[in-house]
């Protein structure tokens, strides 16, 4: 027992003081909890986890987007630029047994008298492919296949029955050309059917069918049954007559084809339906007019 009040008034503040202290220290944090390596640790991995999952989610959609675009193309219609190549090369084949294509082809010597041509007359960068069929239901027609370019269908019965030259055969394929150029035989297609046939893919959809054989319909109408009416024939008659004024030869020869190929239809029923696809060459040479040429 503490008799003296001072002394025990200086113990008591100083043990007061001292658990004062000691309760301050205990308060103070450690070290680990300023800087928890561990949970750092599980952050910065919870975290690199995560952004390697973000990137390879990613990967995956862009691989999925890949094979759906790749899967896609398989269903595409023909783009504009490739629509009357790739459709009149099917119509080609549909109709092969009805335009005998597939024969042992005869080698006329045309292309370079025919490129010669093209040059004499001015008409530069056309680029052309010449197919020969060995049937008198075609006499000869003109396809468009993309800018400058041209498919030629000429029958070999044809040339023969009428002793085509190389200068002859050239005018009837510049003839072609024309018409195409004016618009003639693409004027047949309706736009809605074009749009309907190109530009498009029918990923998930019904495959055009029915689209498609319209559009064969037409093909076979125009090149075997109907062909162009007289106001056409006669704009390229028209156009004819004043590109070979300026060489009197070519102009002659043109004449002559056209004064063959109506006698022909006249007196060979083998190519009468030549006046269904070109109508009337007795109205050509009317048109033509060889004393004034105008």
């Amino acid at each position: 027992m503490i008799r003296h009040p001072i002394i025990f008034l200086i113990v008591l503040f100083s043990l007061n003081a001292y658990a004062q202290d000691k309760k301050k220290t205990e308060d103070l944090p450690t070290e680990n909890e300023f800087v928890d390596f561990n949970n750092i640790k599980g952050i910065l991995k919870k975290d690199g986890l995560e952004k390697e999952l973000e990137k390879k989610k990613q990967r995956s959609l862009q691989a999925k987007e890949k094979k759906k675009k790749y899967t896609m193309g398989l269903y595409s219609l023909p783009s504009e630029d490739d629509f009357w190549r790739l459709y009149i090369e099917y119509w080609l084949i549909k109709n092969a047994t009805i335009l005998k294509w597939d024969f042992q082809k005869p080698d006329y010597g045309l292309q370079e008298y025919f490129n010669e041509f093209l040059r004499r007359i001015g008409e530069v960068g056309i680029k052309y492919d010449i197919l020969y069929v060995n049937t008198p239901n075609i006499s000869h027609f003109g396809f468009p296949i993309a800018t400058n370019r041209y498919l030629f269908l000429i029958s070999v019965p044809f040339i023969r029955t009428l002793d085509l030259s190389k200068a002859e055969i050239s005018l009837l394929l510049f003839e072609n050309i024309i018409r195409i150029k004016s618009g003639q035989f693409q004027s047949f297609i309706p736009k809605d059917l074009k749009d309907k046939l190109s530009n498009k893919s029918f990923y998930q959809q019904e495959f055009p069918k029915s689209s498609i054989d319209k559009l064969m319909a037409i093909f076979d109408k125009v090149v075997l049954e109907k062909g162009f009416d007289f106001k056409q024939q006669y704009k390229t008659t028209k156009t004819m007559n004043r590109i070979l004024l300026s060489n009197q030869s070519d102009w002659q020869k043109y004449y002559t084809l056209i004064m063959k190929i109506d006698d022909l239809v006249k007196n060979n029923l083998m190519y009468k339906n030549y006046l269904r696809i070109y109508p009337s060459p007795e109205l050509q040479l009317n048109w033509l007019n060889p004393k004034n040429k105008k």
